[in-house]
């Protein structure tokens, strides 16, 4: 076999490299992160990452491995034993994880991957009428199952990461850009429920939708009663069902200083944090912010504020350019692959990472509520590196079969 001829063709070489190089910035961040003065000594944090990162590695090289037919043969299996998993963590696990000795395994972290898997075997087929309101139920409900059972544990951020493969992947299906208004309707009627004036115009054009688009009569009443339950059920939901620390994450995005000591401490200090980086930054291991320990969660939820603590707005600036160009490669895979079910599994797979990389730099910096989304690459976590790392091996083993056609 010719090495240089494979290495040509199947290995995504720029994506592996940005991968490492994501990697070894975590790695990096967290030694800092963990670094204390006084003792002149970082904890084990960035150790216990070191071997994350080579079990991710191994699972990284098993997403390759796999052939493509594997995983749209067994998509549907793979589905329904993580929602199993996560049913089961209610009974023997802690709400959230298994315990496998020193081991904690979050079963929703692997269903993110098994839900597009679903999603994109229902999608890729052919037939699939997108015009009809009915076609899109099936997989509405798989994305359903998983928000309501993680939401349970309770999760809101992971939640909400489900969530975020609909419109994607429905558009990358071939579904109309009005017919995805309607599906994300609901959304902004949550969002405006709780005042009657932003609700009105909203209903205003909703009607108004309904009418020049004419879709068919049962769509039509669907979609204004669903509209109708969540505009009526929003406040309910509020009041009766949200947590407290959940709310308070909700009133202290909208306004931090109401909250400066509590829930809003996290986003006032990550800001400080980064502010005080200026240009170029303190330099490695000597972020104030981080090591005087005002910034809390430093090693999870706001590790980009350490990095721009430390490295300033140009190791900002070079983070966002190591995600936009991982995101740019996963796109450029959802092009060129030529099976419809490779093509919108990547298309999944990067909002996914997506949505991660947006809600949780945009909450360091106050325009997202704190949801306790990680970083992919960057922050600390087992499950949650293994299934960026096993995402983007499946990445790279759609790239490699790219020229294949449907199963």
């Amino acid at each position: 076999m010719n090495l240089s001829r494979f290495v040509r063709r199947d290995l995504d070489i720029g994506l592996i490299a940005a991968i490492c190089l994501g990697l070894g910035m975590g790695v990096t961040a967290l030694y800092s992160a963990s670094y204390d003065w006084d003792s002149g000594l970082p904890s084990d944090i960035y150790e216990k990452q070191m071997t994350w990162v080579l079990i991710g590695g191994v699972a990284l090289v098993i997403a390759m491995a796999i052939p493509i037919k594997i995983y749209y043969a067994f998509a549907y299996i793979f589905y329904g034993l993580a929602v199993a998993l996560l049913i089961l963590v209610f009974e023997w696990g802690d709400q959230r994880w298994f315990s496998i000795g020193p081991i904690y395994v979050q079963p929703s972290e692997l269903t993110k991957i098994a839900t597009v898997l679903a999603l994109a075997r229902f999608l890729s087929y052919r037939k699939r009428d997108l015009n009809r309101v009915l076609t899109f139920v099936p997989p509405l409900l798989l994305v359903l199952v998983p928000i309501l059972l993680v939401f349970k544990q309770p999760d809101l951020g992971t939640a909400l990461v489900f969530s975020a493969l609909i419109l994607p992947m429905f558009f990358w299906a071939g579904a109309k850009p009005l017919h995805l208004f309607f599906f994300v309707s609901p959304v902004l009627t949550l969002i405006c429920s709780f005042h009657f004036w932003t609700l009105l115009p909203l209903l205003i054009v909703l009607l108004g939708s309904v009418f020049f688009g004419r879709p068919r009569l049962f769509t039509a009443i669907t979609l204004l009663s669903v509209n109708l339950a969540v505009a009526i059920g929003a406040p309910y939901m509020w009041e009766n069902k949200l947590h407290d620390y959940q709310k308070r994450r909700i009133l202290t995005f909208l306004d931090p200083n109401t909250d400066k000591l509590g829930a809003g401490y996290q986003v006032i200090q990550s800001k400080i944090a980064i502010g005080s980086g200026g240009l170029t930054g303190k330099g490695f291991l000597g972020g104030t912010q981080t090591k005087l320990a005002f910034l809390p969660e430093q090693h999870t939820d706001f590790i980009f504020a350490v990095i721009c603590e430390e490295f300033g707005f140009i190791g900002a600036v070079f983070v966002l350019a190591l995600f936009m160009f991982i995101l740019w490669r996963a796109l450029s895979i959802a092009v060129q692959a030529k099976s419809r079910f490779s093509s919108l599994v990547a298309v999944g797979l990067a909002s996914i990472l997506l949505f991660h990389i947006f809600v949780n730099i945009g909450m360091t910096i106050g325009v997202m509520p704190v949801t306790g989304l990680p970083l992919p690459f960057l922050s600390y976590g087992g499950s949650t590196l293994i299934m960026n790392i096993s995402l983007c091996g499946l990445l790279l083993n759609i790239y490699a079969s790219r020229y294949k056609e449907d199963y």
